[in-house]
């Protein structure tokens, strides 16, 4: 998705990238033979790549580019996925102050050329989860004093809106149902999977998916989370590209004394006979979790963001005829050794 806002004089454009393009075919792979084995999880090597995450940026019509700046999210080592050998040409890392999540920026006084190319490439090595929820008996209670519920609870910007009547009326109704926290997620999950379409589109907020009645994986993802913490279960979006260069989003959920749980409601939603609570596939590549990012890198320059898929720039220019478009593409460049 691309969203443009036109200033006076200088012309200035701020441009969203393609947020709104989420992965196209969500299938699931079939069980791997070489599980680890454990109590109630088995995890097991799935990919294993050079990849390039590039966006080109195009210069059109008259003009001159008199101010160029762009953030691209940086992959970062976690349960699903280990990150390494992270190049880039040019830019500054910034931490994102709410979440720990990484972007690249740039920042440029001129855009010299009619092109301009920001890329990043690094080693992945994802992993597929298998959580066996039955085995886990003592489910403790949330410690508010954890990182997980100090930063994965609580609303955000117009996606996350716990009081939404709707969130409560079918929380209430579902929680109702439940046995435990647990049954209650899978609940959420399957409800959500059950109740909604899958419409392509740019991300919505949570009335647009309500009012829409759907959406794509973001939305679904998006529903999940505000009935998860709607009853303070501690979960978040996991923004995602794919590794055969696709886009996704999936949720997790934590449990206190045990850790974060995956589920996919899009895919339940695309194959309702399918299993896909406590299950994750290994084919993407987290790039952010959560929503609504703070890049500023010092007192005096805020970067906030509500959600970064793939890349924002902004830019002023001398002549309101002159634009730049952007065209964001991820893919293999070698395939590794395993040595995980």
């Amino acid at each position: 998705m691309e969203k443009m806002r036109q200033w006076s004089l200088l012309a200035a454009i701020v441009c969203w990238g393609l947020w709104g393009l989420m992965v196209t075919s969500c299938s699931q792979n079939e069980e791997a033979d070489d599980l680890i084995q454990g109590p109630t999880i088995q995890t097991a090597n799935v990919e294993n790549w050079q990849m390039s995450n590039k966006v080109t940026f195009k210069k059109s019509g008259s003009g001159h580019i008199i101010k160029f700046s762009a953030l691209m999210p940086l992959p970062q080592s976690n349960i699903y996925q280990t990150v390494e050998n992270l190049n880039y040409i040019e830019g500054k890392v910034l931490t994102d102050k709410n979440y720990g999540n990484k972007a690249l920026y740039v920042d440029r006084d001129e855009f010299v050329s009619t092109e301009y190319i920001m890329e990043t490439t690094f080693d992945i090595h994802t992993k597929k989860m298998v959580v066996d929820v039955s085995k886990i008996n003592n489910i403790q209670p949330y410690d508010p004093k954890s990182e997980p519920c100090k930063l994965y609870l609580g609303d955000r910007g117009e996606y996350i809106v716990t009081s939404n009547p709707y969130i409560v009326k079918t929380g209430d109704m579902l929680w109702a149902e439940s046995e435990d926290v647990i049954d209650y997620a899978r609940r959420c999950y399957e409800y959500v999977a059950s109740n909604f379409k899958y419409i392509k589109g740019p991300w919505r907020t949570l009335e647009q998916i309500l009012k829409d009645g759907g959406g794509e994986c973001g939305d679904f993802s998006t529903l999940v989370v505000n009935l998860l913490r709607y009853k303070g279960i501690p979960s978040r979006h996991n923004i995602c590209v794919t590794v055969g260069g696709g886009y996704h989003v999936w949720v997790d959920f934590y449990l206190e004394g045990y850790g974060w749980v995956p589920l996919d409601a899009t895919y339940k939603n695309g194959n309702p006979k399918g299993d896909f609570f406590g299950k994750y596939d290994g084919e993407c590549i987290i790039l952010m979790q959560d929503f609504c990012y703070d890049f500023g890198y010092d007192s005096e320059n805020d970067l906030n963001v509500d959600i970064l898929q793939d890349f924002y720039y902004w830019y002023s220019s001398d002549n309101e005829d002159c634009k730049i478009n952007a065209a964001h593409k991820v893919s293999r460049l070698k395939k590794l050794v395993n040595e995980q």
